[in-house]
């Protein structure tokens, strides 16, 4: 099984990588894409431009193996739906692909574009974080009822880092240390670019 990893990356830090690991180690995985976005749905424009974050995410996985990255929601570019992205793969794949998701991404599902479409194409991880588990079989049961747990999606606890990336975009606008957030190539890259100031 191949498992795609979302999100904007911005930057990829220690907790994006500590969650994969983890999971490619439960689940005994093929491969782990981390599939960064050209620019996420729900969130406000990115800081760093997609070629930054792409590099940065080239640098963190460096040498891992089962670990690679789809650059699939830059080369289209405009928002990134992954409604969009998972017909794209489903022709691809000839299969439905497999989401990793957190539990708050999760039960936000009905807003996300074509929900009913998406979960007809895709499965999903769902990364249980502050023992969400529960509310996402409840959440899943009312509004997507069609769908079976450990079928059609998989609820997942594993180690709960709080690290996120809107505080080390702080910490650097405010001249303080990100050593042991990100990979070392990663912090090396961003303060050699400059970004985040």
């Amino acid at each position: 099984m191949r498992v795609f990893f979302g999100g904007s990356f911005d930057p990829v830090h220690l907790g994006h990588l500590l969650i994969a690991r983890d999971l490619l180690e439960e689940l005994s995985i093929e491969e782990l894409v981390f599939l960064p976005a050209y620019q996420s749905p729900l969130k406000e424009p990115h800081r760093a431009s997609p070629e930054d974050r792409l590099e940065m995410l080239k640098l963190a996985i460096k040498g891992m193996e089962k670990f690679s990255i789809s650059t699939l929601e830059l080369n289209r570019k405009g928002v990134s739906y992954t409604v969009d992205t998972a017909k794209q793969l489903f022709q691809e794949l000839k299969e439905r692909p497999t989401f990793l998701i957190g539990a708050d991404s999760a039960l936000t599902l009905h807003l996300w574009k074509d929900p009913d479409e998406l979960v007809k194409l895709a499965k999903f991880i769902i990364i249980d974080r502050a023992s969400k588990g529960k509310e996402v079989k409840t959440y899943f049961k009312e509004r997507f009822p069609q769908l079976k747990e450990n079928e059609d999606y998989l609820i997942l606890s594993i180690r709960r880092i709080d690290i996120s990336s809107t505080e080390i975009r702080q910490r650097i606008k405010e001249g303080k240390s990100i050593r042991w957030l990100v990979p070392q190539d990663v912090e090396e890259y961003i303060l050699n670019r400059g970004l985040y100031r």
